[in-house]
């Protein structure tokens, strides 16, 4: 319930304030891009509220560098349940 708080009044806060200043200033191209990094802080904060098991950054980050951080872990024989 707590993060739900958190979540609902970091975005509306964000919304009011950003919606106060920008009336007017932002192009196209500026519209989009907060748009996606707004779509994303939603993706997040959903994520973080309800405690869903969803997908995120570091999960995307080892789709790239999992095989190499494994290798590297193997490497340097570190034992990390210590």
């Amino acid at each position: 319930m707590d993060e739900l708080l958190v979540f609902c009044a970091s975005i509306g806060g964000l919304l009011l304030f950003d919606g106060l200043a920008w009336r007017g200033k932002l192009g196209t191209r500026d519209k989009i891009v907060y748009g996606a990094i707004l779509a994303i802080s939603m993706y997040a904060g959903i994520d973080f509220a309800f405690h869903l098991d969803w997908p995120d950054y570091l999960d995307l980050a080892n789709i790239p560098f999992g095989k190499a951080a494994n290798a590297v872990d193997q490497a340097l024989g570190v034992d990390w349940s210590q």
